[in-house]
């Protein structure tokens, strides 16, 4: 049995075993005001070069404070968002970064049936060894980008459908390593409509066209260089859901079409779904599944794309009223355009203690791995992590994310 069939398979079991006549719940925006987050995480790594010969420990420090001011004017809301990321290695200082986001959104009431989301953001960051879908580098890839989006609601939720039609650019712009021949525009159009079946059950189907324009060719990918250029058409329908008895979720099958201008390089047209499901047996118990197959980008020389399959299951459980066990494994499979396929292993035990109702703190022991076809890319890594999570005055509603 392949891995796409194993995956499906997966997916319909949890269907299966999932109650049905469920719906996600409204959205409660914070009040007004300044939500501070301070996380400090002290970590040891074996292999930070996600190397299958050239093994390098260090120790490195990652301090990541957050902050987020909310303005209420009316009926309308601004929420600017500032994070920093600052990593910091004991001996290997060419890996150390220093990443930082900046994010804007102004959500509009316009009237009794009319909502307006706007969106403006800024990232510059770069991708850990192991979690970039490329060859091994001299430093962890940086990149820079700028985006903006806008959002139009018709309806509300108490109404019998619903209406939205989204608008999104992103500018992503390689900074290192060789990979200017990957800068590129990203522009989607997206409309959804939703149908209210029942209180607490809700439909969706959704279009989406999204346009990837490249600089310029690529010279490593084809002889004279390729046109990266593509177009990608998404049709998908789903359900979104919340159990009285504490499940909720939301799931979206369809199918989705990817076109290279280039005809040398493969195109995709298959199926992409995604499902996120919460749990909670019992007050003190949480379990998070996420099950997604997928299009998208790479850096990964000789391709166009790259076909990923993720099924991951988070658990958290109070063993007591301040200490916390937290668990969580994830599968992937990472399937190229072209030759490469990798299957890639993650897993996680930690606890965490409340040593305040302001401060967290933890340990975590993380074992992940990588199985490649192409010669030198398998990998080992242990970690072991201490956390202290200071504040957690987390808004806690979605934000926009911004990056390759």
């Amino acid at each position: 049995m392949n891995r796409a069939r194993l995956y499906f398979l997966v997916l319909l079991l949890v269907l299966v075993i999932v109650p049905v006549g469920v719906c996600a719940a409204k959205e409660e925006r914070p009040p007004p005001g300044f939500y501070p987050d301070l996380g400090l995480e002290i970590v040891f790594d074996d292999n930070i070069r996600r190397s299958e010969d050239n093994e390098v420990e260090d120790w490195y420090t990652r301090v990541r404070p957050k902050f987020d001011w909310i303005w209420g004017f009316g009926r309308h809301e601004l929420d600017v968002s500032v994070e920093l990321d600052s990593w910091h290695y004991a001996k290997e200082s060419n890996e150390n970064a220093f990443d930082r986001y900046l994010l804007t959104e102004l959500d509009l009431d316009i009237s009794h049936l009319i909502d307006v989301n706007l969106a403006a953001g800024y990232s510059r960051s770069h991708t850990l060894r192991g979690h970039d879908p490329s060859v091994a580098t001299i430093d962890p890839n940086l990149w820079e980008t700028k985006g903006a989006s806008g959002e139009v609601i018709y309806g509300r939720r108490s109404n019998q459908m619903q209406l939205s039609l989204l608008l999104d650019h992103q500018e992503i712009e390689f900074l290192n390593n060789d990979l200017e021949g990957r800068d590129h525009d990203q522009d989607t159009i997206q409309a959804t409509i939703f149908y209210n079946w029942g209180s607490k059950t809700q439909l969706l189907a959704k279009v989406s066209r999204v346009e990837f324009d490249y600089a310029r060719k690529y010279l490593p990918i084809a002889p004279g260089g390729a046109e990266l250029d593509s177009s990608e058409m998404g049709y998908h329908v789903g359900i979104n859901w919340e159990a009285s008895y504490k499940t909720s979720g939301e799931f979206s099958i369809g199918k989705t079409k990817k076109d290279m201008d280039d005809p040398r390089l493969k195109s995709y047209s298959g199926l992409t779904t995604a499902l996120k499901l919460k749990w909670k047996p019992k007050s003190y118990s949480t379990v998070d599944l996420l099950l997604e197959r997928s299009s998208q980008e790479t850096k990964q020389e000789s391709t166009s794309h790259v076909i990923k399959n993720q099924f991951t299951v988070d658990w958290d459980h109070e063993l007591t009223r301040r200490l916390t066990m937290q668990s969580g494994v994830t599968l992937e499979n990472d399937k190229w355009s072209q030759i490469r396929e990798d299957d890639l292993f993650d897993l996680y035990l930690g606890m965490e203690y409340s040593l305040y109702r302001w401060m967290d703190v933890g340990m975590r022991y993380t074992f992940q791995n990588r199985d490649s076809n192409i010669p030198g890319l398998d990998y080992d890594s242990n970690i072991i992590m201490f956390t202290v999570q200071a504040f957690r005055n987390k808004p806690g509603r979605p934000k926009r994310t911004m990056g390759p």
